[in-house]
């Protein structure tokens, strides 16, 4: 009865407005890694005229486009939603909720993720791409040097994704606040969860910079506003502001769960609870928080003042130091510990880690072997009997 009432309705129609938050982030994830693979292919292309001198495969226009689409299509098709979309499926999973605060509003917000990315692709194949990289500075990316649909049809596809991202954090922030299974305190959460949360406060916090300042150039280049016009009073250098407050946190966007992600892993396979809990969701939060105090640091040859520069140049190595908090929180909880392992677990924490990667043989002997026989919650995968 219950399969019945929470499962999609009849037919492809019942399919296409299903509100369970497993199937839509699976939508999330597979449609993100469809633009990745379209962006990738763009890639290829690109480096094929590169690979030789006086290479004549591509003119500069096209060349240009390939290079805008591919940085957009990665950043804002790929990256981010790929995270939100591994959130909006885990998260109401791990803390014991049926599903998300909105789950209709999570639809919706998909399907408009979607609308920007065909949008994107459709001027590519219409023969109306931008042409002024994937940050489209100004005045590159004014009606002066850059005529045509394409920048429009860029600054629309911003909207469109960074709508359907803040859609996705809220549903994330709600769910997690108010949803959480009885006794399940903001100290007991998961620290993936925690990731996931931080995540998506930047989301909510970052996304209506780039958001206001697509919408600004737009209505540069279509209303004849002078926001970004400096012989009518505007100034360039808000565009880079208002880009790089977001461009920058969104770096940490995607950082901050993979480090959820390194430390539930762990706990997993040292069949320990994880050390330094308190320091580590700290360090995420400050993670989170520092995000937001360098965005400049791309801006340093913009004209900034001794003291600013000095300032963004401190903040920019300041934020290293939460991440090596955590580093050191993952070798205790691994120190001392017979890590049940298997050959894919010890590849994957040394690609995920270099900086730990020194120590994995330690973790991992060339003599692991396979076996089936074990009952603990790690035997979903082979377990390592060496190490």
């Amino acid at each position: 009865m219950l399969e019945r009432t929470w499962g999609p309705g009849p037919g492809w129609l019942g399919r296409l407005t299903d509100v369970d938050h497993k199937r839509v982030a699976i939508r999330y994830v597979l449609t993100a890694v469809a633009f990745g693979v379209l962006a990738g292919l763009l890639s290829l292309v690109m480096r094929l005229q590169l690979a030789v001198p006086d290479n004549r495969l591509l003119g500069p226009g096209t060349y240009n486009a390939l290079f805008t689409i591919h940085g957009t299509a990665m950043m804002f098709l790929f990256a981010v939603p790929v995270m939100q979309g591994l959130g909006l499926y885990l998260v109401p999973l791990m803390i014991g909720t049926r599903n998300l605060a909105f789950p209709r509003l999570n639809v919706f917000g998909y399907y408009v993720f979607l609308a920007g990315g065909l949008f994107l692709f459709g001027g590519f194949f219409l023969h109306a791409s931008p042409r002024a990289g994937w940050f489209s500075y100004v005045p590159l990316a004014s009606l002066q040097f850059s005529p045509g649909k394409g920048v429009d049809i860029w600054a629309q596809t911003i909207t469109f994704t960074e709508l359907a991202a803040l859609v996705a954090a809220v549903e994330i922030v709600v769910t997690t606040l108010k949803q959480r299974a009885p006794g399940m305190r903001l100290g007991r959460m998961p620290v993936l969860v925690w990731a996931m949360l931080v995540m998506s406060v930047m989301v909510i916090l970052a996304m209506p910079a780039i958001m206001v300042a697509s919408t600004l150039l737009a209505m540069d280049r279509l209303v004849e506003t002078h926001f970004f016009i400096p012989e009518r009073g505007g100034d360039v250098v808000l565009w880079q502001h208002l880009f790089w407050f977001f461009g920058h946190p969104e770096v940490y966007i995607i950082f901050v769960p993979a480090l959820g992600f390194v430390s539930q892993i762990l706990v997993a396979f040292s069949r320990r609870p994880l050390v330094g809990y308190p320091a580590i969701v700290g360090s995420l939060v400050t993670t989170g928080g520092l995000g937001f105090a360098l965005w400049a640091h791309h801006m340093f040859a913009a004209g900034m003042s001794h003291g600013q520069s000095v300032f963004f140049m401190v903040a920019s190595m300041a934020i290293a130091l939460p991440t090596g908090i955590q580093i050191f929180c993952w070798i205790a909880t691994l120190w001392g510990t017979r890590p049940r392992c298997a050959r894919r677990c010890c590849s994957w924490w040394a690609s995920s880690s270099p900086s730990c990667s020194a120590a994995s043989p330690a973790w991992c002997s060339p003599r692991c072997r396979s076996t089936s026989s074990s009952t603990t919650p790690s035997s979903w995968w082979p377990t390592c009997t060496t190490c």
